[in-house]
């Protein structure tokens, strides 16, 4: 299975992946969206066994979210590296940091009700009001 290299903006953090993520999207919830500092968050998640550090895990804070999440950054240059949710034991990894190209590529929106109100979306993936349908 090829893999996929990650890193953080300063190189500090550099993590390694599967190509294999189970899903792949776009998040527009106003906290992803504080997070990121960005309209939405493109994430892959995956099961959170097959997430890996190859450098740098002592430069990564975590945010304890909620109850469900924690949200892992750089602490040096500020990074948004993933979130982990805990219940579930998956990894979000924020598409951003990855230094490879996946094979696949995010096929859904999610909590489009509280998208920032000047992101129109214009691409024909599903769209959820909400969280994805279990």
């Amino acid at each position: 299975m090829k893999k996929l290299n990650g890193s953080c903006l300063c190189g500090k953090v550099q993590i390694e992946v599967p190509d294999d993520f189970e899903y792949m999207g776009n998040c527009h919830c106003s906290e992803c969206r504080k997070f990121t500092g960005s309209d939405y968050s493109s994430v892959g998640g995956l099961s959170s066994d097959k997430f890996r550090f190859k450098a740098g895990e002592d430069a990564v804070s975590i945010f304890q979210k909620s109850e469900e999440t924690e949200l892992a950054f750089c602490r040096i240059c500020g990074s948004s590296l993933f979130s982990k949710k805990l219940k579930t034991s998956k990894h979000n990894i924020r598409l951003g940091i990855l230094d490879d190209i996946p094979t696949h590529k995010p096929s859904f929106h999610i909590f489009t009700s509280s998208k920032a109100p000047w992101n129109d979306i214009t691409d024909n993936l599903i769209q959820f009001e909400k969280g994805p349908v279990k």
